[in-house]
């Protein structure tokens, strides 16, 4: 996971001939110095603008580069030549020791979403004959795709950007450009936050968390996305086994029956599942699927064993079993007029329950409303029925008895009375809710045993007229009923059985869910995120004391273990710095980067780029420390490049004193190149 930079290359085809600017860099600390206004930024945005990262400063898609690269350039003996053509070409290098150089066009014919890679050193080397290959950027893919050149560069730096929320989307790929303001601070915006200037535009949720993360390689995130998916998983489970509840419920209940001693969730207990069953109405009883069907299967052998008589053999049997079934819809109705009045007298109690919770719902959020306009105001007196409420003066003059002139509850005590009073109304609407839906089953199996009853009446009717020498026709229809109620019940049976296959099946992956939900850590951090925060800590203390932080003791400084921002206290790092102070609080925070990486394991890439490091007037022992803190990069393998346009004669000593290379330009940066 390394990034090294090899050289820049800038050429810009004008009517005066072809300009341009080599730029090498080395490894340790680079010193880019070049007056203001002769190209520096050219050399820094040219750079970002080669691995098309031009939105890292803006959600714009116009060219970074200024007017030396897009339209016209100034020469040392103040000419203005127009450019025809531009291109910036940027050699890299990863930990692999792979090196590509970038090619992008600047102002030509193709389009500047185009760029190139030479897979090897076409700069430093001059190499030819490379292989070849074309990438595209700023369109939607660049990052996922193929052919998208931030999905290539990120397999080139060995990352694994990882897939973060999104405020109007499901998920996305942490992006490179919200990477990359960690170690690449650019000098317009880049010096305006700590840790870094991370665009918030592409809707990141906590963008500044996630890429402060993905770059110090924290398990926090993975372990929240661990959580989420976790509970994902879980709440699709419970919904799978409620959907699979209530298609049974609805089966069972077109069926006459209801589900027995099934939970409404899912439950780890593999027992859980072995008492649910289904009961059918009989009359005003319930009685288990099971007994009906034994039952009724004892019924269609004794029908089965006996011949079928004819109707002068039934008709003193017909008229009593006439008899008793009238007798029986007699009762029937009788049930099914006393549940429906009893169910229209609780629909209008439940009625009245919502309209007192909506009412109490009112209630609560006005005395809310008044306790917070209390709290806002200072006022905490209770009020009391014989004061006015705004002025204080005495009310003694009332129509009130003087015994009803008693303290008025406190309104702290009346929000508790008023959301006790609507958890027991919601208690009480529940378990109605609960008796009201059985009182339905109950009236739709009395309906469904009427009708049957009243289709065998007619049929006992028809056969009580018929001749008598005919078969018994009711004795048919009572065995072909029987016959066909018992494949009803039995198809009932396999159809509940395979739905407690399948409430197995969920059952098995809930019970594992909760053992993955166990093994998760039930901390935020690991200790391994705590290591690596308590060691940025104090690096972060030792370097804001080597650059000249003043507010406060730097050992009073930490970082935070929920924003990863230095923080005092547990407060955040605010205006009470000064703003130089605030910068030397910048370059410590992405120096205790840097040196973290070696260190622990990060995804940092080594790098470190700072455009104009001296800012707000940072004193010169300040700037001096920095150079000499970065200069100790190449001891660790690292690369820092600097560009500053600071006074010559103050950076000469500095730079001579300590091991770095020296990149000066003392006039324009692009100049005239011989053919």
């Amino acid at each position: 996971m390394t990034l090294r930079f090899r050289r820049l290359r800038l050429r810009a085809v004008t009517t005066d001939g072809v300009y341009g600017a080599d730029v090498p860099f080395a490894s340790g600390l680079t010193v880019l110095w070049a007056d203001n206004t002769k190209g520096k930024s050219t050399c820094m945005q040219g750079m970002l603008y080669a691995l098309g990262l031009e939105r890292m400063l803006s959600p714009r898609r116009e060219i970074p580069l200024p007017h030396a690269m897009t339209s016209y350039l100034n020469t040392d003996d103040e000419k203005r030549v127009e450019v025809i053509e531009s291109s910036v070409s940027l050699e890299i290098a990863n930990g692999d020791d792979q090196v590509i150089t970038v090619n992008r066009a600047a102002k030509a014919a193709t389009d500047t979403r185009l760029v190139t890679v030479d897979f090897g050193a076409a700069l430093t080397d001059g190499a030819i004959g490379l292989r070849r290959q074309n990438y595209f950027v700023l369109d939607p893919g660049a990052a996922q795709r193929e052919d998208g050149f931030h999905h290539f560069l990120e397999g080139f730096l060995g990352w694994r950007l990882p897939q973060v929320r999104r405020y109007d989307a499901p998920e996305t790929k942490l992006y490179l450009e919200t990477v990359f303001p960690l170690f690449w601070v650019e000098q317009k915006f880049g010096w305006t936050a700590i840790p870094a200037a991370i665009p918030t535009y592409m809707r990141i949720r906590e963008v500044h968390k996630r890429a402060v993360e993905f770059i110090m390689d924290l398990d926090v995130y993975k372990l929240e996305m661990q959580r989420e998916r976790l509970a994902e998983r879980v709440a699709a489970n419970a919904k799978e086994w409620s959907v699979v509840r209530q298609e049974l419920d609805r089966f069972v209940a077109r069926n006459g029956g209801r589900i027995a001693a099934l939970s409404e969730t899912p439950v780890a207990d593999p027992a859980a599942l072995s008492n649910a069953h289904v009961e059918l109405a009989q009359g005003t009883e319930w009685h288990s699927l099971n007994s009906v069907v034994s039952q009724l299967r004892g019924s269609i052998a004794d029908l089965a064993s006996k011949a079928v008589p004819d109707v002068e053999d039934q008709s003193e049997e017909v008229t009593q079993k006439l008899q008793q079934l009238t007798q029986r819809v007699d009762e029937l109705n009788t049930e099914r007029i006393r549940l429906h009045g009893i169910q229209q007298i609780k629909l209008a109690d439940m009625r009245a329950l919502q309209r007192r919770i909506t009412a109490l719902d009112d209630d609560l959020v006005k005395n809310l409303d008044v306790q917070r306009l209390q709290r806002y105001s200072g006022v905490t007196a209770a009020l009391t029925p014989d004061r006015c409420p705004t002025c204080e003066q005495a009310l003694a003059d009332t129509l009130l008895a003087q015994e009803a002139l008693s303290a008025v509850m406190p309104v702290s005590d009346n929000i508790e009375y008023i959301r006790s009073q609507k958890k027991m109304f919601e208690d009480i609407l529940a378990r109605e809710e609960r008796e009201e839906s059985e009182r339905r089953n109950q009236l739709s199996a009395v309906g469904r045993q009427l009708t049957d009853h009243y289709a065998q009446i007619r049929l006992l009717r028809s056969e009580l007229v018929a001749p008598g020498s005919n078969p018994s026709a009711a004795v048919i229809e009572e065995r072909i009923r029987a016959e066909a109620r018992l494949r009803d019940l039995e198809a009932l049976q396999a159809i509940f059985d395979d739905a407690m296959d399948r409430l197995r099946g969920l059952q098995e992956a809930y019970s594992n869910l909760l053992q993955e939900r166990a093994e998760i850590p039930a901390e935020k951090l690991s200790q391994q995120d705590k290591d690596k925060l308590s060691r940025l800590t104090r690096l972060v203390q030792g370097r804001a004391g080597d650059f000249g932080f003043s507010t406060f003791s730097p050992s009073e400084l930490s970082i935070s273990e929920d924003s990863y921002r230095p923080e005092k206290e547990g407060f955040e790092i605010g205006f009470e710095t000064s703003a130089s102070d605030a910068i030397r609080l910048k370059w410590a925070y992405q120096i205790g980067l840097l040196e973290l990486a070696c260190e622990k394991s990060t995804n940092h890439p080594g790098l470190l780029v700072f455009d104009e490091p001296r800012q707000q007037s940072s004193s010169r022992p300040s700037f001096e420390n920095l150079l000499s803190r970065a200069a100790s990069a190449k001891h660790r393998g690292q690369q820092v490049i600097f560009s500053t346009s600071e006074d010559i004669e103050i950076l000469r000593p500095i730079t001579a004193g300590i091991d770095c290379n020296e990149v000066i330009f003392p006039g324009y940066i692009l100049q005239k190149l011989d053919n």
